[in-house]
């Protein structure tokens, strides 16, 4: 292993760690062969990324937990930050949580579910997310790379250059004693197994520690003479290894190691985990996210995917199943959701869907507007003729009794298809009336109905009628049929509906229910005879029998006009499609608004949130939505979307965690606490704000709250997350809230405060005494003191605010400066260059100039650390940093990226020029002179380019610039390195 990768490794692992969780399993993949790695992304995942434009204090997370109340804990090179699934708050260096510096690469759980939090300068805090203690810090302030406590209560502290330290610890949390094992080395990870032994990754190989003794396992057991990265425990002595060089398993009782698979080899592993499915997951330091099936299948997940980074740094999967992944560019997301899309990057022919139709053999055809695919066994294939694949732009869909398939087009009339073959082509060369096929049935009968843009037809033994307004039908323009129990066709046009009668239809108009006149889809309700109507104003249930419809629309509390299709579910639901979402309602609260029995209609909308790449449904064609293999399929602007209503049925009776988050008494916060807490007499206006603790559907949480001493039942308070009181009188109050997802069940798990209010004086029995006897002589007294009163209160509280105020306005100010510099060198931070670089691009693309961005890394800095200490390193870095503000020009920005790297960026400058002031700045580096610093010591850097004609947005020109840092640290380093350019310039 070359010493660039292994220095690329260690500074990655300076921010990396991630919560193991304790679960145990066996590893049956032993089979060193290289597998096949599939290279699709994982399609039935919804995948979501948050950055620091979403609320993350820095881009780079390093370690996630998940504490028991629920909440999501992220650490990154700007503090903590708690999530709740809506919001980020940050825990930055500060008296409150001790941290000696906001860099923070650690997270895990002690023994009692307290956060263990450890990073840069040796900092280690142990929190309840209310109290934080500080620890000792660690020897030298040795950077931690990795914090544990062991199920003896030790804590063992991985560092960057300093060794493992391993504490035990007093009542209080003091060190009583500490004793420190490869002390030269780097460590990484620490991972104790089920029997007591802690397990330490290190640069010097694997490191075992029980009691007293310990072993290094290393290149003489099979592991190839790099540092090792990652571990995951099996049952027993199995277990997982990843290194520089590839992922390692061992089995029970063997005694070395070997290569789990020859795919991950000259991979750096950075990290493992083992999901409740038995899925291993395989974060690298370059090549993504690796998911290993309990098959032995290997999928990859890569920034082309959706990762926001290839430089995977934590995973951890939460109580509900989802998998976060944190990255160098953002934190990242897997989950199941309500909605599965597929597109044309999982086969589809296109991304325009107008039509989906369950076939007799198991298949889904899926016509778009450049072809048709069928879905089968989990596979996307063209549908093709002759062998070449049918690209014409496809409306409409019908099977056969016999299997055949009708393909509907755009312009090109009917296409017959069996098993490859064309068997017939309809047009209007064959009397159709248009080449626009927009629906298409066989009846029981196995007669032919084919609806265009110019009329009807029947197709049967007899030959084709066409039939138009002269035969009954209010229009020509024909979206809908449908067939009845009774073998009666529906035909829905652009002008109302209309039902066959013999060899006529009667047309049935709408316009009385809200001007309605579309009729975009039908379906037939078995429990009840009826029929419903998808249509421009809503949904229609019309009787056959007794011509009675009703509208079920927006005065009944839809809230979108125009549906399309109304597809059944096995539960009750019904599933209406929309250009603006899905909506599922209850079937039989619908009839209960259409028999006057309810005033409104509950209903769930569904959108891009849920797992949709686009919330605009198609309609006007068909079928637009259909119910196939226990799914409700919807041809979408983007893809067919597919809905398993079971899914919405998993959460319902779990036990959602509920917190309350802050409290405002009279506009004043005050922090919540376990016990409670008193007001002051007068108080007049109390909020609480409180978040359910589930990730799976954040937006989709619903809440209930009481109020003890006031409310007599509980309060529905929908999704809003906060409840407000005015005007409580004096005593003692118990608020409880809980939370669930919709259809879900309240359950035991909530949370309660209790609070008092003091009374008023005259709120007291003994005042009212006191009026009485005093009379009226007194009473005029004690109006008048008391409106003295009011005014020293007013005028009081009226100084109160205006000092509190100016004390915020300074805090504010301070805060808006230590969150835009790097406190070490006085340049612009990671957050600061990521909101500078995106409006700097944006501006370059609208005015045609090009725009220039690189990335500097420090060579070697490591050894600066390590040779010396962190003081030295950090002059050094202010050194480097004036000679950046010495070069570059007026406009330019630079900026510390995190560890030793920098950015800088040049408006209007090509990579050419920018290579020539970059050589000027790397010149003057290695110029330096550090000897009042520390004697023979001389610092180069290297440099990767990359200007705005290379990339279509912002985050690719600096994955482009970090590509050419790569390039430049390949060649030998202390260059300058273009992208796209073979040689250093």
């Amino acid at each position: 292993m070359s010493t660039l990768i292994f220095f690329a490794a260690a500074a990655v692992h300076r921010c990396h760690v991630v919560y193991l969780t304790t679960a145990l399993f066996v590893l049956t993949l032993a089979v060193p062969a290289s597998a096949d790695i599939d290279d699709s992304p994982l399609a039935e995942l919804h995948r979501q990324t948050w950055t620091t434009r979403e609320g993350i204090p820095h881009n780079t997370v390093n370690a996630i937990a998940q504490t028991p109340d629920g909440y999501l804990w992220l650490a990154t090179w700007e503090g903590v930050a708690r999530f709740n699934g809506h919001r980020f708050r940050i825990y930055e260096r500060s008296p409150e949580t001790g941290l000696p510096d906001s860099g923070v690469l650690s997270l895990s759980l002690d023994g009692q579910g307290q956060l263990v939090v450890a990073g840069a300068r040796g900092g280690v805090v142990i929190t309840d997310g209310q109290q934080w203690l500080p620890l000792q810090r660690a020897h030298g302030q040795a950077m931690i790379t990795h914090a544990r406590m062991d199920r003896h209560d030790q804590l063992w502290l991985a560092t960057q250059g300093g060794g493992v330290l391993r504490r035990r610890l007093g009542p209080d949390l003091e060190t009583i004693e500490e004793t420190r094992l490869l002390p030269d080395a780097s460590a990484y990870w620490i991972a104790p197994d089920a029997d007591g032994r802690v397990w330490v990754a290190t640069s010097r190989g694997l490191l075992r520690a029980s009691g007293k003794e310990s072993v290094l396992f290393d290149a003489e057991h099979g592991l190839p003479p790099v540092p090792v990265l990652s571990i995951l425990h099996g049952s027993g002595s199995d277990m997982l290894v990843g290194t520089e060089n590839g992922l390692y398993q061992r089995q029970a009782e063997a005694r070395s190691f070997q290569p789990l698979d020859l795919a991950f080899q000259d991979m750096a592993i950075s990290t493992l985990l083992r999901d409740q499915g038995g899925a291993i997951w395989v974060g690298t330091v370059a090549h993504g996210l690796f998911r290993i099936a309990a098959d032995g299948r290997i999928s990859r997940l890569g920034t082309a995917d959706g990762l926001p980074n290839n430089r995977v740094l934590a995973l951890h999967e939460d109580f509900e199943g989802s998998l976060w992944v944190g990255t160098n560019g953002g934190l990242f997301r897997l989950r199941e959701a309500p909605f599965v899309t597929y597109t044309r990057s999982q086969g589809l022919a296109g991304d325009f869907v107008r039509v989906v139709m369950p076939h007799s053999d198991g298949s889904l055809w899926i016509g778009t507007s450049e072809g048709v695919s069928r879905l089968f066994d989990g596979r996307i294939e063209p549908v093709t003729i002759d062998g070449s694949a049918l690209t014409l732009s496809t409306l409409s869909l019908a099977e056969l009794a016999n299997g055949d398939v009708l393909i509907g087009t755009h312009s090109d009339g009917v296409l017959r298809w069996r098993d490859g073959r064309l068997l017939a082509v309809y047009d209007r060369g064959s009397g159709l009336p248009s080449n626009d096929i927009r629906i298409m049935i066989q009846d029981s009968r196995e007669r032919i109905w084919i609806g265009t843009a110019g009329g009807l037809v029947r197709m049967d033994d007899g030959g084709m009628r066409v039939f138009t307004p002269e035969d009954g039908l209010p229009g020509n323009f024909i979206i809908a049929l449908h067939e009845d129990s009774e073998g009666r066709v529906w035909v829905g046009t652009g002008f109302g509906l209309a039902g066959s009668q013999g060899e006529r239809f009667e047309a049935i108009s709408l316009l009385h229910l809200d001007e309605a006149m579309y009729v975009y889809g039908i379906h037939t309700d078995p429990q009840r005879g009826s029929l419903w109507l998808a249509t421009d104003r809503g949904l229609i249930r019309f009787f056959p029998a007794s011509g009675d419809m009703t509208m079920v629309g927006r005065a009944a509390g839809l809230p979108i006009d125009k549906l399309f299709q109304a597809v059944q579910d096995q539960r009750g639901g019904m599933w209406l499609t929309s250009n603006r979402g899905i909506l599922r309602i209850d079937r039989e609260n619908a009839h209960a608004v259409a028999d006057g029995r309810a005033d409104a209609v509950d209903y769930e909308l569904y959108a891009e949130g849920d797992g949709m790449v686009s919330a605009q449904a198609n309609g006007g064609a068909g079928p637009a939505a259909a119910w196939h293999a226990g799914r409700i399929w919807i041809a979408t602007a983007a893809g067919v979307a597919a809905v398993d209503p079971d899914f919405l049925t998993r959460y319902e009776d779990s036990a959602l965690p509920v917190s309350i988050e802050r409290i405002e008494v009279d506009g004043r916060s005050i922090p919540p606490v376990a016990r409670g807490f008193e007001l002051q007499p007068g108080t007049s206006r109390i909020a609480i704000g409180y978040a359910g603790l589930g990730f799976v559907m954040p937006q989709r949480i619903q809440y209930r709250t009481r109020l003890d001493g006031f409310d007599d039942d509980w309060i529905f308070r929908g999704s809003q997350s906060i409840a407000e009181y005015t005007n409580l009188g004096p005593g003692t109050y118990t608020f409880h809230v809980s939370a669930a997802y919709p259809s879900g069940s309240w359950n035991d798990s909530e949370a309660s405060i209790r609070f008092s209010i003091a009374p008023l004086p005259w709120q007291q029995p003994w005042f009212w005494i006191g009026v009485a006897l005093a009379g009226l002589v007194m009473l005029a007294v004690l109006i008048q003191l008391r409106m003295r009163q009011l005014q020293r209160r007013a005028q009081l509280l009226h100084d109160q605010v205006n000092e509190k105020t100016r004390e915020l306005k300074h805090q504010a100010q301070a805060f808006e400066r230590q969150a835009r510099v790097d406190e070490l060198t006085g340049l612009a931070n990671r957050r600061a260059f990521d909101e500078w670089l995106a409006d700097a691009f944006d501006r370059t693309r609208k005015s045609g100039k090009t725009l220039c961005v690189v990335v500097m890394d420090l060579d070697h800095f490591k050894q600066v650390n390590d040779r010396f200490d962190h003081t030295v390193g950090d002059e050094v870095m202010r050194i480097v940093a004036n000679v950046l503000r010495d070069h570059i020009r007026q406009g330019d920005q630079a900026a510390r990226w995190g560890g030793e790297e920098f950015t800088l960026t040049f408006p209007d400058c090509h990579s050419a020029r920018a290579a020539r002031i970059c050589e000027r700045i790397r010149q003057a580096i290695e110029a330096v002179d550090l000897s009042g610093t520390a004697s023979d010591l001389r610092i180069t850097a290297s440099f990767g380019i990359s200007d705005s004609s290379h990339a279509e947005t912002y985050t690719e020109l600096v994955r482009q610039a970090d590509q050419a840092l790569y390039k430049a640290k390949e060649q030998g380093r202390n260059r300058v390195v273009q992208y796209g350019a073979g040689k250093p310039r």
